[in-house]
């Protein structure tokens, strides 16, 4: 195994010389290259010294830690940042993740905390990438397209019901929709089946071995297009593991073209499994400005994840100029651009969810600006983005 290469970023030598000291008692795995009292000479070592990780204190003079983690994430994505602090508070480790930090270590630390956290963290980026590798060259499965917001309302599941049964007008696609917002989940009402089985019942009766034993609980809405419903109540959502989760998921990958997965507004284990699933990540907003502050920082912490750049898509839902706010002004915002405007077609949809009929089933609504919108998202999924 090689060395894990580091570079110490502090402003206070006496951090640093702890740092290097508890490393060197364990120099057949770590191995200190270079170290930095700021922000600024850090960025201008890496490209000299080429560290595996970066330790970032935040407060340093000249560039501080965040802004210097920033940089580093955006120039040299394979360089993992681990920042200290002496503050734990859990807004310090959102704004960590927010500007690319892998993780975060609080001083003062000892030999254990430190090492472990340094092991733990390049082993986890390492299976990350060598995912990615093996992702590009491997014979693709099921192909899974995960929905998901930072935000709750943003109208997330009726997107995704409706891109699943457009998906599904492919006669040669079998597609599944998978509802896991495994506490709020409402695709089930979406379509007027309230009372069908969920993944509870899969879990509960141990229905795991293999795919013929999942069939039953799969609600046939089409002749090519089935599902799978979220719990009714809330509080089951701690009976449903990730190990579980997993094993569904690679028995419906083998038997699916088409894989649509509805998620829950979180970050939670099992939200996490899912997402690293997802060949692609619709990321959902609206107009408003808290969906979009919301949605910037999301989009943020998805990057820290690394996932490939052209996994996370941004969607923007209910498109309107009424809220003061336009394409441009989003464009500026996201730099990474965007991927569909859905427009607002507010009759159109609360017809569509008080009926438990997807507005794209009803033939007077097939001509709306909303279904043109979902129709040339889905070619542009299919033809260009997936393949």
């Amino acid at each position: 195994m090689n060395k894990i290469k580091i570079l110490v970023a502090d402003d206070i030598q006496e951090t640093r010389d702890v740092v290097k000291k508890i490393l060197s008692l364990d120099e057949n795995v770590f191995e200190v290259v270079g170290e930095a009292d700021n922000g600024k000479t850090a960025l201008e070592l890496i490209p000299k010294i080429k560290p595996d990780v970066v330790l970032m204190d935040i407060n340093m003079p000249i560039l501080n830690g965040l802004e210097a983690t920033e940089q580093i994430t955006e120039q040299y994505p394979s360089v993992i940042v681990i920042m200290m602090s002496v503050q734990a508070e859990n807004e310090y480790l959102k704004s960590a993740m927010f500007h690319g930090a892998k993780e975060y270590i609080i001083k003062p630390f000892n030999y254990e905390s430190l090492t472990e956290t340094i092991k733990a963290t390049y082993e986890k980026h390492q299976e990350r990438q060598g995912k990615i590798i093996a992702h590009e060259i491997k014979k693709r499965e099921g192909r899974v397209i995960t929905f998901f917001s930072s935000k709750g309302g943003v109208g997330k599941s009726i997107l995704a019901l409706n891109t699943a049964i457009i998906l599904s007008k492919d006669e040669k696609k079998k597609v599944l929709l998978l509802d896991m917002d495994l506490q709020f989940g409402d695709l089930s009402m979406l379509v007027n089946q309230c009372h069908q089985k969920t993944i509870l019942d899969i879990v509960s009766d141990e229905a795991l071995t293999c795919y013929e034993d999942i069939k039953p609980y799969l609600y046939k809405y089409t002749e090519n297009l089935e599902m799978l419903f979220a719990p009714e109540k809330p509080e089951t959502e701690e009976r449903i593991t990730k190990e579980s989760i997993q094993k569904i998921m690679e028995l419906l990958k083998k038997e699916y073209d088409v894989i649509i997965v509805d998620t829950g507004v979180n970050y939670h284990e099992n939200t996490m499994c899912l997402l690293n699933y997802a060949e692609k990540i619709l990321f959902v907003s609206t107009m408003e400005t808290v969906s979009l502050k919301n949605t910037q920082l999301g989009m943020r912490i998805m990057q820290s994840f690394d996932y490939h750049p052209n996994k996370v898509k941004l969607i923007i839902n209910r498109f309107t100029t009424y809220y003061g706010v336009n394409k441009k002004d989003i464009e500026e915002v996201f730099k990474e651009g965007i991927f569909a405007m859905i427009p607002e077609e507010e009759n159109t949809v609360n017809i569509s969810v008080n009926t438990g009929v997807p507005f794209y089933k009803l033939n007077e609504y097939n001509r709306k600006k909303i279904c043109r919108a979902l129709e040339g998202m889905c070619e542009n999924l299919v033809n260009r983005e997936l393949r």
